[in-house]
């Protein structure tokens, strides 16, 4: 399969989320309220984009990135691709 193919197939079986004005100023309260800095700065962005798009699940296999964001908001639950 060539990689113009596999993108069609990721992008049928997985919705793309918008990049949003909304992100910024969830990401910004989140590393606020935290205290987030290095290079969990971008894993909380990924829980912003979550939050502005009422994404419920995560799945990720660096749970422990996302420990102390988890309960942030409206809150998002981590999974480990092992357990699925």
């Amino acid at each position: 399969m060539d990689a113009e193919a596999q993108a069609a197939g990721f992008e049928a079986a997985f919705p793309l989320l918008a990049e949003t004005p909304d992100i910024y100023p969830a990401w910004r309260a989140l590393v606020g309220a935290l205290g987030v800095i290095g290079k969990q700065v971008h894993d909380a962005r990924l829980v912003a984009v979550c939050h502005v798009h009422a994404v419920t699940h995560l799945l990720t296999f660096n749970v422990s990135h996302f420990v102390r964001m988890v309960g942030f908001g409206p809150g998002v639950v981590v999974v480990d691709p092992a357990s699925v």
